[in-house]
């Protein structure tokens, strides 16, 4: 198992400890109770935007999930996390847990963080110099 998948696993711990669900209900999509869903969003919230699974990617993780249901329970979540206080403190106490985990060493959010801005600041100086072409 690479550090990646680790993380992944790690993550899916601590969802289903977070709200008290099964994880082999969760990863089969064998039971629709209230703790296991919102497990799943959450940990398909997390896949989607913290480690970059793209929704078709997610039949990786689920049995017998298609890309319309991992888009819908990312918006469901993001709707969710911004209108309920709960589910926001909830998910700030997974971040906080997964962050404290991480296998890729210390700061490794902050280290992807700039990464990212980097490749922002490249794509912004190849448009001007583009434009400047024509």
């Amino acid at each position: 198992m690479n550090t990646r998948d680790r993380i992944i696993s790690h993550a899916l711990d601590v969802c289903c400890d977070i709200y008290g669900a099964n994880k082999f209900n969760l990863i089969n999509n064998i039971n629709r109770k209230g703790p296991t869903i919102k497990a799943k969003r959450m940990f398909i919230y997390y896949l989607y935007h913290y480690m970059e699974i793209k929704h078709m990617g997610m039949k990786k993780y689920f049995k017998n999930i298609n890309h319309a249901t991992s888009i819908h329970h990312v918006h469901k979540f993001d709707f969710e996390f911004n209108k309920y206080a709960e589910i926001k403190e909830d998910f700030e106490n997974f971040l906080k847990e997964m962050k404290g985990f991480s296998n890729y060493g210390v700061g490794f959010y902050e280290k992807r963080n700039k990464i990212k801005k980097l490749l922002k600041e490249i794509n912004h100086l190849k448009k001007i110099t583009d434009d400047k072409r024509i």
